[in-house]
């Protein structure tokens, strides 16, 4: 489907002809007969969203016996999240695993996954995108941009906030200069913290860091730790202020080019490898907070409530309260 700008078409397809070509260098003597597919994420190798999508494509090929290759592109090789969306609207990019609110920049209603606190745990979050509000939001990105929602549970982390001077309440934040994916919700709710959002590309966070360019971050710990962030940015602050979920998406050129066979084998394979991640992040997270405080960073534990107070009116005040509804309803799964 090309619903994307000239220039957006420009940018996707040079980026996928790059894939395309380092894919057949990979794989020379690849039958023609096998199906290949590129998924791109843009976290560091070895986190956990990189080892699941990695599990994701040897589940793919193990189970279809060959015939469907995952060839996956980590740490922003085949582009940045909004790039990678392009290419799954105009068909250049074949699935992407990226975080749920990016969608946001495409679907207002995405925009709800990155309200602070809009999840209580991990387990609400799942229980939310696998039931009928995940449903809702993968038939409304279909409709308007021919997305197809793999899975929309999988568990990307916690974010925590990290930064070069101490923050125990939003006070602290007053001024500060905060890296955030570039997404409207997440600039809106750092705003009403008080700090400054400057958006970043992820694999250029750590300079920016280095020089001050920026102040603070928020990630997950296991991306923390992926992209060394504990090594300048001395201070973590467990806010816990979102419980961040991935999206596997895949794009309508083909999804259609599929068998209905294929079709589930991918589905099955996401959801499995889907477990992985939530496994591996889970343990991920118990694992890190000792291993910081071992290598000299200040464990913080902010006034949460104080930041639940700064944000609670963003739901009705971001895109003029249209995301309220949709909030509430998330709200009131149990």
């Amino acid at each position: 489907m090309n619903r994307a700008n000239p220039v957006a078409r420009f940018v996707a397809t040079t980026l996928a002809s790059m894939a395309v070509g380092a894919a057949l260098l990979a794989a020379p003597g690849a039958s023609a007969q096998t199906l290949t597919l590129r998924i791109g994420q843009n976290t560091a190798v070895g986190t956990p969203l990189d080892l699941s999508v990695k599990r994701f494509a040897r589940l793919v090929e193990e189970r279809s016996g060959g015939k469907i290759v995952v060839r996956d592109y980590p740490a922003g090789q085949i582009g940045n999240e909004q790039q990678m969306i392009e290419g799954l609207q105009i068909g250049t990019l074949d699935m992407a695993a990226i975080i749920g609110a990016t969608y946001g920049n495409v679907l207002p209603e995405a925009n709800v996954l990155g309200i602070s606190y809009v999840f209580r745990d991990p387990a609400h979050m799942r229980k939310v995108m696998d039931g009928p509000v995940g449903d809702q939001l993968a038939a409304d990105l279909l409709k308007k941009t021919g997305i197809h929602i793999m899975s929309s549970s999988w568990y990307f982390g916690t974010r925590q906030l990290t930064s070069n001077r101490p923050v125990k309440t939003p006070a602290d934040m007053v001024g500060m200069k905060i890296r955030v994916v570039p997404v409207p919700i997440f600039e809106a709710s750092w705003r009403a913290v008080g700090a400054t959002p400057t958006p970043v590309d992820f694999k250029d966070l750590f300079t920016a860091l280095q020089t001050n360019a920026v102040d603070a971050q928020e990630n997950p710990l296991a991306n923390i730790k992926g992209a060394g962030i504990q090594l300048v940015n001395k201070n973590l602050s467990l806010t816990d202020h979102l419980v961040a979920n991935v999206i596997v998406a895949m794009s309508d050129d083909t999804y259609r080019r599929l068998k209905p066979d294929q079709a589930a084998l991918i589905k099955a394979a996401v959801r499995d490898a889907g477990t992985t991640m939530y496994d591996l992040t889970v343990k991920s997270e118990q694992d890190l907070l000792a291993e910081f405080k071992a290598a000299g960073v200040t464990i913080i534990q902010p006034d949460k409530a104080a930041f639940r107070e700064k944000v609670k009116d963003v739901p009705r005040t971001f895109q003029k309260g249209s995301l309220l509804e949709i909030y509430q309803r998330i709200q009131a799964v149990r």
